[in-house]
């Protein structure tokens, strides 16, 4: 738990649910913010979202930063739709940062 918030998944979901994880780099250059996906990962059950979920947090921990990357974004939707009215869970982590950022949905 961060600061206090309550776990990502609380929602009740269908049990037929699939997800798509997209991981991005969110770059800043000349003032204009550019986001460059990464990884993306479509079709994924409930189990299987959750343990790719902790597994990319784990690996996008430590890796370093591009030049003018500000932060790394994972972000999981539901029913394989990438709108904003989608989205399951939500974290960042900051160039500098040592720790995730949670948004819940």
């Amino acid at each position: 738990m961060v600061n206090g918030q309550t776990n990502l998944f609380d929602d009740v979901l269908k049990t037929d649910e699939t997800f798509v994880i997209v991981v991005q780099g969110v770059y800043e250059k000349d003032g204009q913010i550019i986001k460059k996906i990464l990884r993306e990962y479509p079709s994924l059950d409930s189990i299987a979202m959750h343990r790719l979920f902790e597994h990319l947090k784990d690996t996008y921990l430590n890796e370093p930063f591009d030049e003018h990357m500000v932060f790394y974004d994972i972000t999981v939707y539901t029913n394989e739709d990438y709108a904003a009215d989608h989205i399951f869970a939500h974290t960042k982590r900051h160039k500098g940062a040592h720790h995730w950022t949670h948004t819940s949905k």
